[in-house]
């Protein structure tokens, strides 16, 4: 019998890397971050846990799944409480990604360079660094925008050493004349 070649060696060692990437993914999504019955989905190229931290750190083409929310980006820091739930989520990107697809069938997007999801106290979403937050054809930008979703609610600011306004565009085309 010939043995493996070299190609064929390196090849497997990366598979079983990935393997072990993805299945540490599914551990932790499954034991650290899952909460109110809501499946976390995460995968990447590479992970970085700090359980006596509370953080993990996940790099390379990150998505993460929770129920109706993707987020996605290149570099990835999920915290999580002493009671290993799901505190706040900070993703970096070019850009980073976040959409929610609501029971209306309607979603939520936004992108930026960073952004930050917090599950709780209230849930939000702050976007950072010149980024949008759109709905169907209404959107906004701005240099800070924080998105409340229990409450559907947008607030963006401009910093005052900065040129960018901010700027709300809404499309009524579809609106009843009255």
């Amino acid at each position: 019998m010939t043995p493996p070649s070299k190609a064929l060696r390196a090849r497997s060692r990366r598979l079983n890397g990935h393997l072990g990437v993805s299945l540490l993914l599914v551990l932790l999504a499954g034991s650290a971050l899952a909460q109110n019955g809501e499946a976390i989905e995460l995968s990447a190229d590479s992970a970085d846990v700090r359980e006596a931290e509370g953080v993990s750190i996940y790099r390379g083409n990150v998505v993460l799944t929770r129920a109706n929310k993707q987020i996605t980006g290149s570099l990835m820091r999920v915290y999580t409480n002493e009671q290993r739930e799901l505190e706040r989520i900070e993703v970096e990107g070019t850009p980073a990604t976040f959409r929610e697809k609501r029971p209306d069938d309607t979603s939520r997007h936004a992108e930026a360079e960073r952004m930050a999801y917090f599950a709780s106290g209230p849930e939000r979403l702050v976007i950072r660094g010149g980024g949008r937050f759109w709905q169907g054809d209404t959107e906004v930008t701005g240099s800070v925008i924080t998105h409340y979703l229990a409450e559907a609610r947008t607030v963006a600011e401009s910093h005052a050493d900065d040129d960018e306004r901010v700027s709300v565009t809404v499309d009524s085309t579809d609106a009843e004349t009255p």
